[in-house]
């Protein structure tokens, strides 16, 4: 990859509003490139069981491997090609410069990602086996007596602390509404140390950008700009949570989680004369609108804030070597910008 050009920055002829509309074309281009990634997982339920048609989705990872992966860390080019006085190209968002490179970068980040979905993976693991092994009225009774254990549980955890200032509490009655409560917070725990894991790494596509237009390591660049950051990278993570909260509202006034709790437990409990387990409905017409309404606008926002946090550091030393060229009283006494060697550029393809 060329070097990007020194000197003193100027202003992106790109105006904010152009940058702002190209980023978000390039995320809805990806979402389609998502859907069609996912296209293929269909052939699990189309064709009958034991049919040859049924490996058709093993293209899903595929495309999710040297298509999706690889794209992202183009995306980051172009975002960060704004610091550089250059404009959000389309064509450098899903371009195929250093594809080699790309989609190996892409498959570490996945790696470190899997890591953090292991409890996630193994709790949805755990009532896959549950969903398919047990019968509808063992699987309602369960579902039962877990509930009534958890809320005996937290019931005892309340009282304890409400009795150490001599009061009390309501006691919180137990059931099958209890125990999908109990189900969905164990979900939403593991699914929580999954968003933390992704966080962690969201920072380094762009660092691998900005870092290899600089002809350096991007691993060490990565540890140099994220060493005591962490702690702002976790503010970042709140407003980008913050950005989500539109759609998190309104998906929440549309589904009314504890009215569809209640619905599921219900048709659960009539299910028991049926012996079938009760269909969940997926309100997609909802779902698109949140997804178009509140989603998708505010995604190029949560990249750009993302992209700015984690290149800041390498800019800002940047910045100061190109002051420093352009004085050169002053050069002998500005600091090194990097003190590694270059990154070997073996094996780099355009």
């Amino acid at each position: 990859m060329q070097t990007k050009q020194g000197g003193i920055r100027r202003k992106s002829a790109q105006t904010p509003l152009a940058f702002y509309l190209n980023t978000l074309l390039s995320v809805f281009i990806t979402c389609l490139l998502l859907a069609v990634s996912l296209a293929p997982l269909l052939a699990l339920f189309v064709f009958e069981k034991g049919s040859s048609w049924q490996y058709l989705a093993l293209l899903s990872p595929l495309l999710w491997i040297f298509v999706l992966l690889p794209q992202r860390f183009s995306f980051a080019q172009a975002v960060t090609d704004r610091y550089h006085h250059k404009p959000f190209s389309l064509k450098t968002a899903f371009g195929s410069a250093f594809y080699g490179e790309k989609t190996t970068e892409g498959l570490l980040y996945a790696l470190h990602i899997i890591k953090w979905m292991i409890p996630l993976a193994a709790a949805l693991g755990v009532l896959y086996y549950f969903y398919m092994e047990t019968e509808v009225f063992a699987l309602i009774k369960g579902l039962t007596d877990f509930g009534t254990a958890m809320s005996a549980l937290w019931n005892g955890f309340l009282n304890f602390f409400a009795g150490i200032f001599g009061g009390s509490v309501e006691a919180l009655p137990g059931g099958i509404a209890e125990g999908i409560i109990a189900v969905a917070a164990i979900l939403g725990l593991c699914l929580l140390f999954l968003v933390w894991g992704i966080v962690r790494n969201s920072a380094y596509r762009y660092l691998w950008a900005e870092a290899t237009g600089l002809d350096k390591n991007p691993r060490k660049e990565a540890q140099r700009s994220l060493r005591g950051r962490r702690l702002k990278q976790l503010g970042i993570a709140l407003i980008n949570l913050a950005l989500l909260a539109p759609a998190i509202g309104l998906l929440y006034y549309f589904i009314q989680p504890k009215q569809a709790v209640d619905e599921l437990a219900i048709q659960a409990a009539d299910a028991i004369t049926a012996g079938t387990v009760p269909a969940i409905a997926i309100p997609y017409g909802k779902l698109a609108i949140v997804f178009f309404a509140c989603y998708l606008p505010l995604v190029p926002l949560r990249r750009m804030i993302t992209a700015h946090f984690a290149t800041a550091r390498i800019r800002q030393q940047q910045q100061a070597a190109d002051k420093a060229s352009a004085n050169p009283a002053a050069q002998e006494s500005a600091p090194m910008l990097y003190e590694d060697k270059p990154a070997g550029t073996a094996g780099k393809n355009s």
